[in-house]
């Protein structure tokens, strides 16, 4: 659709550029002719006097308004500058319908990650409640302790519907977001997929911002058209030149259409001036100005709206990054631990429920590790469209 618009501002600068241009046409026509005796008695008796007669016709015409005061070349202008602005509508559409795509399908391999970790606390949990059994059976828990286990198993297996809701909502929008069918890429939902490295973006300058950003481009180029409307309601003050032409050849007699005795031609210079129509034209020029103004400040808004949303972004991304971090770190001190837990069970230091706590802890470690990781990655996505797209990974090592 987007696309398409940038076909239609091509197709009306055309027109423009059309009426800058002489209009010329061509005509010819053959006319019969037969005169009324009764509706002009006493014509039969004059000499040479011809009741039936054709005439034939053969010319053509031109017609040209003379831009005398730029108003057609202003107009061409703001021609261009709403191709530019459709233009850029276009780069921001092609832009959001990346991220999206790019957005949904992070959260899918997030929330696959967060199902797997979910998977086995489940596991885990169960594992603790078959022990807790045996435990309330020998009577070294009460029926209390065992409903807290329990509640806990219930509450984590309650979660699981919603992340394969998540999974299979995720797969089946991928499916409109290409063009295709929303089962196009459901096959995504039953696969493990990899996790997508989250890299340092280079930022770069704010200037670099403002060009890369396609909201700014098209709010530039729509303030740069209104601009150029201002110069094409001021052309009104002033007389408007017009130059009319027209010639050819006529005569009764086809053999004699092209002799010199049958041409004909005139031309008309004309000249128009709206002297006063009750201010109208002032108040167009009016409106041109305040449409103008507030294309501007539209412009303005643009920019304080893009450098908000990618200091948020960079933000966002930022302490996500750092919220990862801490949580990998939190899922290798708990791995150490189960580890050391597993040890010290072997051998007979703890027993069995304070093993299977340690694990019930390294997969709740797990699977905050996974939230992390999707919260980042669409954090990710978010920065890639606050800065307007187009961004590389800085490289390796680099320290900014």
């Amino acid at each position: 659709q987007a696309l398409l618009r940038v076909e239609e501002a091509r197709a009306r600068r055309a027109q423009i550029r059309a009426s800058a241009l002489p209009s010329v046409g061509a005509d010819a026509s053959v006319t019969a002719l037969q005169q009324s005796l009764n509706a002009n008695p006493g014509f039969a008796q004059i000499p040479g006097f011809q009741r039936e007669l054709e005439i034939y016709d053969v010319g053509g015409s031109l017609a040209w308004q003379i831009d005398l005061w730029g108003q057609t070349r202003r107009a061409l202008e703001a021609g261009d500058a709403r191709i530019e602005g459709a233009i850029a509508a276009a780069n921001g559409a092609r832009l959001a319908v990346a991220i999206e795509t790019a957005s949904t399908y992070l959260a899918l391999i997030g929330y696959q990650s967060e199902r797997g970790a979910l998977l086995a606390s489940i596991a885990a949990q169960r594992e603790l409640l078959a022990l807790s059994n045996i435990q309330l059976r020998e009577g070294e828990i009460s029926r209390a302790d065992l409903l807290l286990v329990e509640s806990e198993l219930a509450r984590i297996e309650a979660e699981l519907p919603r992340l394969d809701v998540e999974i299979r909502a995720a797969a089946l929008a991928l499916g409109p977001l290409i063009g295709e069918l929303p089962e196009r890429e459901i096959a995504l939902a039953t696969e493990d997929r990899n996790e997508v490295a989250l890299l340092d973006v280079p930022v770069g300058l704010r200037a670099d911002l403002l060009r890369r950003r396609p909201d700014i481009a098209r709010a530039e180029r729509e303030l740069a058209a209104e601009t150029a409307e201002i110069g094409v309601a001021r052309a009104e003050l002033f007389p408007q030149l017009r130059l009319n032409a027209a010639g050819g050849f006529s005569s009764i007699a086809l053999d004699t259409l092209f002799d010199g005795d049958s041409t004909s031609y005139s031309i008309v210079p004309f000249l128009s001036w709206r002297v006063f129509e009750g201010g109208r034209i002032r108040a167009e020029i009016d409106l041109a100005q305040l449409e103008a103004r507030r294309a501007a400040l539209a412009y303005e808004q643009s920019i304080l709206t893009a450098l908000e949303e990618t200091e948020t972004a960079i933000a966002r991304y930022d302490l996500g990054r750092e919220a990862l971090a801490l949580s990998e770190r939190a899922a290798t001190l708990s791995a150490e631990n189960y580890r050391l837990a597993r040890i010290q069970f072997q051998y007979g230091a703890i027993d069995q429920l304070r093993l299977q706590e340690a694990e019930r802890g390294l997969r709740n470690a797990e699977r905050g590790r996974a939230i992390a990781y999707r919260q980042a990655s669409l954090a990710m996505a978010g920065l890639y469209a606050a800065l307007g797209g187009g961004w590389q990974a800085a490289p390796s090592g680099d320290p900014s």
